[in-house]
C-alpha cells in the first residue's frame, strides 16, 4: 500500500465520523422539537367576544347542529305581577281516620278482602278487617294508607290501631302572607308544588289558626282543587298569588330558556345567524309557562329554549387559561 493510501483512510474514517454525528445531532434535534410539539398545549379559537359589555357566543353551523338548537320568538304578554309566597301542606284530623279493633282477639281479613299496604288507597264502607267473632270493619272515609298497626294472624288488644289513611285527594295548603302581597289575601291562588310549571288552582278557606312557623307573618289556609304527586303533610309548596295595581306589559320568557349561573337567571338571545348574547332575566315577575320581562328583551327578539346550557358551558369553558388547572 502506498504512503498516499495509507493517508486517505484515516482522513476518510474521519469524514465518516463527523457526518456520523452530525445526522444524530440533527436527529435529536428534531426528536426535542416534536416531544415539545406534542406537550404544547391546543388552544383553540374562542368562540366568544366582548359586544357592548355583554358575552357573545358564536358558533359554526355544524356546532349548532350538534348542541341542537333551538329558538323561538318571546311573544308580548300583559298581566298583573305575581307575588310568590312560601306554603305547606298541612295535615287535617277530619280527613284521617283510624280502624282500631273492637275487641281483644285475634285479626283477620273476611274472605275476599285485601290487606292493604303503606300507600295504598283504600275505599269508604268495603269490610276489610275482622277480629275474633266482631263485625267485619270498615273505614268512614276513603284515604291513602298512612300506617299499618298490625298484621292478619296477629292477636290484638282491644281499642289498637290495625290501619291509619288519609285523604288527599285535595290538600290543604297553609300560605305565610308576607307583605310584598300587598293587601288582603285573595280568593283564589295558584300553586306550584315543584317550584316548576306546573300550576294546581286554589281557594281561601279562611285564616289559619297561628302564624306561619318560620316568617312569623300571618298565614292562610286555601284549598287545592285536585291533588299532585306527593302532596303529604309537611310538603313545601310555592303559592303565586295576583299582585296589587294594575297590569304591566312585557314578553314572556320561557321557562326553558332560562339557565342559571351564580345564582342569577339568564337566557341566551339570537343577535347574528349563529351569534347568541347573554341576557339577564329578572324573576321578579313570574307567569304561567315563564317569566315576564322587560327591555332590554323585546318583542320579536328570538331566544335559545335548547342548547342554552351548552352555550353557558361553551363561554366559561373560553375563560380557562393554560395553567388554571389544578396541580399547575
Amino acid at each position: 500500500m502506498s504512503s498516499a493510501a495509507r493517508r486517505l483512510g484515516p482522513m476518510l474514517l474521519a469524514v465518516t465520523a463527523a457526518v456520523a454525528l452530525v445526522v444524530l445531532y440533527r436527529r435529536h434535534q428534531r426528536d426535542v422539537a416534536q416531544e415539545a410539539a406534542r406537550e404544547r398545549p391546543v388552544v383553540a379559537p374562542s368562540r366568544v367576544r366582548e359586544q357592548g359589555g355583554m358575552a357573545v357566543v358564536t358558533l359554526d353551523s355544524a356546532e349548532v347542529r350538534r348542541v341542537g338548537v333551538e329558538l323561538v320568538p318571546l311573544q308580548p304578554i300583559s298581566g298583573a305581577p305575581e307575588t310568590r309566597l312560601p306554603g305547606e301542606v298541612v295535615a287535617e284530623s277530619e280527613r284521617a281516620a283510624v280502624l282500631r279493633a273492637p275487641v281483644a282477639g285475634r285479626f283477620s281479613v273476611p274472605p275476599g278482602a285485601h290487606w292493604p299496604g303503606l300507600g295504598e288507597r283504600v275505599p269508604a264502607g268495603v269490610p276489610i278487617a275482622q277480629v275474633s267473632d266482631a263485625r267485619p270493619l270498615t273505614l268512614p272515609i276513603s284515604g291513602v294508607v298512612t300506617r299499618v298497626g298490625a298484621q292478619p294472624g296477629a292477636l290484638v288488644e282491644a281499642g289498637q290501631a290495625l290501619l291509619e289513611v288519609a285523604d288527599y285527594s285535595r290538600p290543604l295548603v297553609r300560605v305565610a302572607w308576607l307583605v310584598s302581597a300587598a293587601g288582603p289575601p285573595r280568593s283564589r291562588i295558584l300553586l306550584s308544588p315543584d317550584d316548576g310549571p306546573t300550576r294546581v288552582p286554589a281557594r281561601l278557606v279562611g285564616p289559619a289558626p297561628e302564624a306561619d312557623p318560620v316568617t312569623r307573618r300571618p298565614a292562610y289556609l286555601f284549598r287545592a282543587e285536585h291533588a299532585w304527586p306527593g302532596a303529604t303533610p309537611g310538603t313545601p309548596v310555592v303559592a303565586l298569588a295576583e299582585g296589587a295595581g294594575g297590569a304591566r306589559a312585557g314578553v314572556l320568557v320561557p321557562d326553558a330558556a332560562i339557565v342559571q349561573w351564580e345564582g342569577l337567571a339568564w337566557t341566551y338571545r339570537r343577535v347574528a345567524a349563529n351569534s347568541f348574547e347573554r341576557v339577564r332575566v329578572a324573576t321578579l315577575r313570574p307567569a304561567r309557562g315563564g317569566w315576564i320581562a322587560g327591555p332590554p328583551l323585546v318583542q320579536g327578539d328570538t331566544v335559545v329554549v335548547r342548547g342554552a346550557q351548552e352555550l353557558l358551558s361553551e363561554e366559561f369553558r373560553a375563560r380557562v387559561t393554560v395553567g388554571d388547572e389544578s396541580g399547575e
